[in-house]
């Protein structure tokens, strides 16, 4: 369920080739545009869902919710809304996974295929923002990050491109990008989304 026919096709494909791989062929995809259209076809059984939480018409955890009347069915929420209210509301609904719509084509579908394999799926960031809870606030001084990796993650938490990063640190943006590459590699992030969630849990933005 997406209000975007190109995040539906991205994700139908997606799902498709799983299927494939686990050597299914009789199955049904059936596709909802909006809240309403989700609605009306609560009656019908379903295996697995997923999910946009943001709809024009109304909030995806309220169908996930429904849903779960069913506690068979497998439903993930696919989404870029990774703040941590919508994060907790959703898995409060019920949901068996929260996955980033960012990511690159391979990594949605590795953990499609864990999530129909049964094991629940988290993005990491999505993960460590749960665990955060209950834990102490991290110790700067246990940050893996340098501190010129702190700035640009504040910035780019905020929504700056590189190029804008560069020119507010005054530095080259081919530095900006290797920061963001290290970045990237000590949070075990693969998407912008999940960058802004590390920043958030770090209060930076």
């Amino acid at each position: 369920m997406d209000d975007l026919l190109s995040a539906r096709r991205l994700l139908g494909s997606a799902i498709k080739d799983v299927l494939a791989e686990r050597n299914i062929v009789n199955y049904a995809l059936s596709e909802a545009a909006s809240f309403k259209e989700a609605m009306v076809m609560l009656d019908q059984k379903f295996d697995f869902a997923f999910v946009d939480l943001h709809l024009p018409d109304g909030r995806g955890w309220d169908i996930i919710r429904s849903l779960k009347a069913n506690p068979e069915i497998i439903i993930a929420a696919v989404t870029v809304m990774d703040d941590r209210k919508s994060v907790e509301a959703t898995l409060a609904a019920g949901a068996d996974g929260y996955l980033i719509k960012d990511v690159e084509p391979d990594l949605l579908h590795y953990r499609i295929a864990r999530l129909m394999a049964g094991e629940p799926s988290l993005s990491p960031a999505i993960a460590r923002m749960m665990l955060a809870r209950f834990r102490p606030e991290q110790d700067h001084q246990t940050d893996p990050l340098t501190d010129r990796e702190r700035e640009v993650l504040c910035l780019v938490g905020r929504g700056l491109r590189a190029k804008e990063v560069a020119e507010q640190l005054k530095i080259s943006s081919h530095t900006v990008r290797d920061h963001l590459k290290s970045i990237y590699r000590k949070l075990d992030v693969t998407s912008r989304a999940e960058v802004a969630i590390e920043a958030q849990k770090r209060n930076l933005t």
